[in-house]
């Protein structure tokens, strides 16, 4: 297997009377990268190490994302859970989705293509991922792409996925033209630069600790977020990659650490607890 590190570290950048000193290490396993892709990746990070909010970073990253992956049509939400992010009732929007931002808002958010389970399973293979390159959809996501992006001149649509503070989730959207999608190593890129955005964006002020996380560990909670977002036992075996029944005992476990009968009162305790 191929192994190729890049390790650049970037010159001091001073924040007041403070100077931070940044060190990115840069890991592509299996793709070769062109030189061209890493600059690209270090100098979106670098320009994001400078903000100093999530609201600053979303901004920067938007900007940063139109300048050197040449791509204007771009959104950013966040949320406690997975698929509660896809209706962030505040989403960073630019170029061609802000005049559509509302439709989606008001009926699309839920058939997402990006909100599938064979997004959230491929996603948690590589952080970055093309919509074209999903598949098994179903209705609802192949609607969502016909009837909605493409009606709107939008046929490349790519996600990247961030891990925020506190176990919160943000969802990149870049979204083009017909022609315009990314190629296999562009992907690639963007999963490494997703990684590395994330390690920066969790250091950043985010969404209050909800207290039932306080009882699960990381996983149990992963597992709960999943059961939250609608997913059967058989959907997050596939996501998490474990048996179905392995899956029901860990469901029964969370259960039983968050004191709830079900799964509709845990639904109940992760989304609307965490949205009070």
């Amino acid at each position: 297997m191929a192994l190729h590190v890049l390790r650049v570290t970037l010159e001091p950048v001073q924040f007041g009377d403070r100077f931070q000193r940044k060190e990115w290490a840069l890991v592509s396993q299996t793709v070769a990268l062109p030189v061209d892709e890493y600059e690209r990746m270090f100098a979106i990070l670098d320009v994001c190490s400078r903000a100093e909010t999530l609201d600053a970073f979303k901004n920067v990253l938007m900007g940063a994302l139109h300048e050197h992956y040449d791509c204007l049509n771009t959104t950013f939400f966040a949320g406690p859970t997975f698929v509660t992010a896809f209706s962030d009732p505040d989403p960073v929007v630019t170029g061609r989705i802000m005049p559509v931002i509302d439709e989606y808002q008001a009926r699309w958010y839920p058939k997402d293509v990006f909100a599938s389970a064979q997004s959230r399973a491929a996603l948690s293979k590589n952080p970055a991922i093309s919509a074209g390159k999903l598949g098994g959809l179903a209705g609802d996501s192949i609607s969502y792409l016909q009837d909605f992006l493409y009606r709107k001149q939008l046929h490349s649509a790519a996600v990247m996925h961030l891990d925020l503070a506190n176990d919160c989730h943000g969802l990149v959207g870049l979204f083009d033209s017909e022609g315009r999608e990314p190629d296999r190593v562009r992907l690639h890129a963007m999963g490494l630069l997703s990684r590395q955005l994330s390690n920066l964006a969790k250091l950043l002020p985010g969404q209050p600790l909800p207290s039932w996380r306080e009882c699960l560990s990381p996983r149990q909670i992963e597992l709960a977020e999943l059961v939250a977002d609608g997913h059967t036992n058989e959907e997050i075996a596939s996501i998490l990659n474990l048996g179905v029944d392995t899956v029901k005992k860990y469901v029964s476990r969370v259960f039983t650490a968050t004191r709830v009968r079900n799964r509709a009162e845990l639904v109940k305790l992760v989304c609307v607890t965490t949205n009070r």
